[in-house]
This record gives structure tokens, C-alpha cells and sequence, in this order.
């Protein structure tokens, strides 16, 4: 799928033709926006490599599935890699959708494998609005702002599914110990660390954005992007205590199994403890001796003189436990 929005003459158009687009390039009051996805990744590359002057390096990088977040300065543009965020909270997972962005003095390049709601909503946003407020007749750094500062802002939503989760999380981990949670904090934690490894260096990369840019980023432009610098830092903080808060579930899951497993032996304990001195008792009487006076002069009461001495024992037992509050 591919989608390209030429801004010229107060309006936005949608025209493929290759004369059209060439004389958008070389108009420096004209702002191109090709957004690339899919398949149509290597249909674009000559188009990206003729028109836009894109280095073999850039599209090679472009290629690359896993890629970290990066500013690269090339000669008539600038390369710049960032990622979305996604989170499915039936599976505990999580994915970072790369996307790939080139923008030039009057043009921007996204190029995403992975469909991206977010983006397709603004493009679409950019094609309906026929105002002079257009995101596009602002200028390509503006442009660039909006597409980022719409990013930072796909990540909000994500977060508050995240502290939904870690709410139930919480609550299952105390209530029930089972090896269902166990997976789940695991997962989850391990989507944290996916999620704050792409976030990191993606801050780094927002300063470079000003401070490597030269010109290109106006100074009056800069206080917007210094606002998704502040954004992407919260963001980092927020799941950088999401993943010691899931450290700390574990411990307090581990701790909750320590505790039920105590429990269960000191229960064990006490049945065994309450079954030592009847097994003492019986195996006394029940041992093969040649004579027995319990037996050769037994009128029938022994026998339950002895089931209830093992009774008084054991009855003396519960109720020094309970005493105890042993149980």
C-alpha cells in the first residue's frame, strides 16, 4: 500500500504521475509525503532511490527488520528510525513496529511493514482537511513533528491497558499462586523489557533531532520537539516502573508459594505428630513376645482401655495445638 500527498498551490493532492512528483520535488514551496507499507516496500526503492536521492545504505537499513532507533545525517536528507508500540493483554505480549522515516528540506518518506492505526489516521486527516491549517502547508518539520508527536501519543493508550493489567496482576499474584500467574508475570515482564529497550534510545534520538539537525528544525519550531522529548521520558519512566514493580510481584509471588508450602508442612507436621505416640502405643502391645500378660489374662477390656488412652492422647495433643494456635 502506498499513499503519497503532494501539498502545492494551497491544496493536497494525490498524484502518482512521475512528472508531477519531480516538479513537487524541485518546488521548495511544494511539501511531499510518501508513506510506504508492505509489499510495496521493494516496488518503491528505484522511486525512493531516482526521485528522493535515498542512499543505498538507507534502503538496505530500510530493509532490516530489527533496527534501533537512530538519526542518521545523509547528504540532501535525514534518516531516522523509531518504533510504535502494541500490546495484546490476552496474551501478555507485546511488539514494536518499526518505521522508517527520510525527510528533506520539502519532503518526508515513512516506510512501515506493519500496518500503523495511528498513521493511516493522520494521512487520512492530511487528505480530507481542505483548510489553510492543513498539517502539510506548515512545513516539512512540522509535518515531521505531527507524525512523531502523533507516535508518542499511540503510546498513552498502551500504558493504561499496562496498569490495568498490572492491577489484576497484582491482585492474582496475592489470591491465587498457581503457575497460570507465574507464565503471566514472566510474559509480561518480559514485554516490559522489550518495550523500555525500544523507548531508550528513541529519547537519545529526539534530542540528536534538534540539536544535529541544523537549520532544517526552525528555533521556533524546537519547543514541540523538545515536548515529545518530555513525553517519551515519561514514557520510559512509566514502564521503567512497571518492570520493577513486575520484579517485585515475583518476589511476592515466590514469597506467597514459601508461605502456602510452610503452611502445608507444618499441617503435615502436626498429623504426624499426632499420630507418633498412638503408633508408639500399638506397637508396644502388638509386639511377639512369648508370653504376654495383656492377652493371656485379657477379659475383653484391654483392647479398649487402649483406644481410649490412644483418644485421651490425641484429644491432649489438638488441644495443646490449639493452645498453641498451632492450628
Amino acid at each position: 500500500m502506498r499513499q503519497l500527498l503532494l501539498w502545492q498551490n494551497g491544496k493536497v493532492t494525490c498524484d502518482w504521475s512521475s512528472n508531477a512528483l519531480h516538479q513537487a520535488l524541485q518546488d521548495h514551496t511544494a511539501h511531499v509525503w510518501l508513506d510506504v507499507q508492505g509489499e510495496d516496500i521493494e516496488n518503491t526503492s528505484e522511486m525512493l532511490r531516482h526521485d528522493f536521492q535515498l542512499s543505498q545504505l538507507t534502503l538496505d537499513t530500510i530493509a532490516e527488520e530489527k533496527e534501533r532507533a537512530r538519526l542518521v545525517e545523509q547528504h540532501n536528507y535525514f534518516y531516522l528510525v523509531v518504533h510504535g508500540l502494541t500490546f495484546d493483554p490476552k496474551t501478555d505480549e507485546a511488539d514494536t513496529p518499526k518505521l522508517d522515516i527520510a525527510f528533506g528540506k520539502n519532503f518526508i518518506v515513512s516506510v512501515h511493514k506493519e500496518p500503523l492505526p495511528w498513521l493511516d489516521e493522520l494521512i487520512q486527516t492530511a487528505i480530507k482537511d481542505s483548510s489553510t491549517e492543513n498539517i502539510m502547508s506548515r512545513g516539512t518539520p512540522r509535518l515531521l513533528h505531527a507524525v512523531l508527536d502523533t507516535l508518542v501519543d499511540s503510546y498513552f493508550p498502551i500504558l493504561e491497558v499496562l496498569d490495568d493489567v498490572v492491577d489484576e496482576l497484582e491482585n492474582e499474584t496475592i489470591q491465587d499462586a498457581s503457575k497460570q500467574v507465574q507464565g503471566r508475570l514472566f510474559r509480561l515482564k518480559r514485554s516490559l523489557a522489550q518495550m523500555r529497550r525500544v523507548i531508550s534510545p528513541q529519547i537519545e534520538v529526539m534530542n540528536a533531532l534538534i540539536n544535529r539537525t541544523g537549520d532544517f528544525i526552525p528555533a521556533e519550531a524546537e519547543p514541540y520537539f523538545a515536548d515529545i522529548h518530555d513525553h517519551l521520558v515519561r514514557t520510559f519512566e512509566v514502564l521503567d516502573s512497571y518492570r520493577d514493580l513486575m520484579s517485585g510481584l515475583l518476589d511476592v509471588y515466590l514469597t506467597t508459594v514459601s508461605n502456602r508450602l510452610n503452611e502445608v508442612m507444618k499441617q503435615l507436621a502436626i498429623i504426624s505428630t499426632i499420630f507418633l505416640p498412638i503408633t508408639f502405643v500399638t506397637g508396644v502391645f502388638g509386639q511377639n513376645f512369648g508370653h504376654s500378660p495383656q492377652v493371656e489374662h485379657d477379659n475383653g477390656a484391654n483392647f479398649w482401655i487402649v483406644i481410649s488412652v490412644m483418644l485421651l492422647i490425641t484429644l491432649c495433643q489438638l488441644l495443646y495445638f490449639r493452645y498453641r494456635k498451632w492450628i
